[in-house]
């Protein structure tokens, strides 16, 4: 059984599913709460209490679901208003309490990911190059692809929530407030214009509940089609301006109607800016989009590997010195982990990512490279990846080498700080270990851990052959000493 949560910045939804021999899943279950996570950002960027109550209330609900399943089967991911939110941190904290799992908080452009990865799967396999367009309460996701791949995505900062704050605050619909927010779009619009266009697409489909409220309103209008078509939004246009205020929306649940001029106007926008024709509506979205890429990792099918690879082939990193490194730092964690108690899917995954990507920093300059590529794995958009990973992923790579940034890992939560630095240690070895750059045969190192030491038991007879590779470890000694932490060489004589 898995579980797929998407902490929306409208809704949130929950979507259970079971996976049968064939590795296929079935969704079983599905909720869906409006939350309007969005509506509770002050104006200082803050997330005021009552909507912290109430996504607290929903995923309180939504854990009683989860009890049973452990944390490797279940995914929660929160987006724009989680991204935005100057408290997200705490919040996070008290959110994650509640649900009982990990919640990672994704960036736009792995959003947008997800939310094609979602459509496809519940699409026929057409092999038409389509486009996908998600209206969140914060973001709004334009992507297009080809089967399951995204060929091109964007992560625009317009939403149902945010723009229906912005322009319709009062609830009155007027002809000059639909003009603003549609000009608003436009201008979100602009820089990917040209860019879409020139990729193209042979079919629209739309994903989100603000798409399907616009459907189903065309459809009470009278218009006898299963698609949302350009001519829809004339006869929508006349309808909400008679309304006049979104109290009287009858054709609108209750609970979207505060939100759906702001949606409405983002798509009719989106409509006649990129000269859509046809829209149609698919079931598919960013939470079954989770569910599918989960299952992928269980099944070894990571799309955090293809995202780190990418980066790998895209900065012409050295992938031979990357496996060397790797191996010597999983032989290391083979040894401590129960000790160290390091996690064996995810802070492997961390140790090996971190050994493929090191030198990436290398690609503006050698000299304090470990700070350049720190930056760029932080800043980059990686498939697959939270913001808190590549958080993580960041800081091993900035402390690879020269002196232990201590601070980066006292911001770092109580549960994490000591097993992230803990990996930082095996990284900085086995990167020292390797500076040679040679295929030769590594020495067989047992170890010895307690809390802050580590001790390293090698064969005198290797180091007196190597002074070059003891000369780093006595380094690295007197860089983790800095740092809180003692290294121990300890050298033996060959029994051959």
């Amino acid at each position: 059984m898995l579980a797929a949560i998407d902490l929306g910045s409208n809704s949130f939804h929950m979507v259970i599913a079971l996976q049968d021999d064939d590795g296929r899943l079935q969704i079983i279950d599905r909720v869906k709460e409006m939350v309007r996570l969005n509506a509770g950002l002050d104006a200082s960027g803050n997330l005021d209490s009552d909507s912290q109550q109430r996504a607290l209330e929903c995923l309180q609900r939504f854990s009683q679901r989860l009890r049973d399943l452990p944390s490797s089967q279940v995914r929660a991911v929160g987006t724009n208003t989680f991204r935005a939110a100057h408290n997200a941190a705490p919040f996070l904290e008290r959110a994650e309490e509640t649900l009982g799992h990990r919640i990672s908080i994704i960036a736009g452009q792995e959003e947008a990911r997800l939310v094609y990865l979602g459509a496809a799967f519940s699409l026929e396999s057409s092999g038409r190059q389509r486009l996908v367009v998600d209206i969140g309460g914060g973001s709004t996701e334009l992507i297009v692809g080809k089967g399951y791949r995204s060929i091109a995505m964007n992560s625009l900062y317009m939403g149902c929530v945010s723009f229906s704050r912005r322009f319709f605050k009062d609830g009155r619909i007027t002809a000059k407030r639909l003009q603003s927010a549609r000009a608003a779009t436009q201008v979100e619009l602009e820089p990917i214009v040209q860019l879409y266009r020139g990729i193209g697409w042979e079919e629209v489909v739309g994903t989100s509940g603000t798409i399907r409220a616009v459907d189903h309103v065309s459809r009470a209008l009278g218009l006898d089609q299963d698609w949302l078509s350009a001519e829809s939004f004339g006869f929508i246009d006349d309808w909400l301006l008679s309304c006049g205020h979104h109290d009287q929306l009858t054709h609108v649940t209750e609970r979207r109607r505060p939100v759906f001029a702001g949606g409405y106007a983002i798509i009719s926008a989106i409509f006649s800016t990129l000269d859509i024709q046809r829209l149609d509506c698919a079931s598919g979205a960013l939470r079954e989009g989770v569910l599918y890429d989960l299952n992928g990792r269980l099944k070894n099918q990571d799309s955090r590997d293809l995202g780190v690879d990418a980066l790998v082939s895209r900065f012409g990193l050295d992938r031979k010195q990357g496996h060397r490194i790797k191996q010597t730092a999983l032989s290391l964690l083979g040894q401590v982990r129960d000790e160290w108690k390091l996690d064996q899917i995810i802070h492997e995954k961390l140790l090996s990512w971190s050994c493929d990507l090191h030198e990436i920093g290398t690609a503006i300059a050698f000299n304090q490279h470990h700070k350049h590529g720190s930056y760029i794995v932080e800043n980059s958009d990686i498939d697959g990846f939270s913001r808190q990973q590549q958080r993580l992923l960041g800081i091993l790579i900035r402390c690879h080498r020269q002196k232990v940034a201590v601070e980066l890992f006292e911001m770092l939560p109580v549960k994490t700080r000591q097993r992230i630095f803990r990996l930082m240690v095996i990284l900085r070895i086995s990167v020292a270990m390797n500076r040679g750059r040679s295929d030769i045969t590594q020495p067989t190192i047992t170890t010895k851990t307690r809390k802050k030491t580590l001790v390293l038991h090698f064969d005198q007879q290797w180091l007196d052959t190597h002074p070059l590779t003891l000369m780093d470890l006595q380094a690295e000694q007197a860089f983790l000493r800095d740092a809180g932490f003692l290294l121990e060489l300890n050298c033996q004589e060959s029994r051959n």
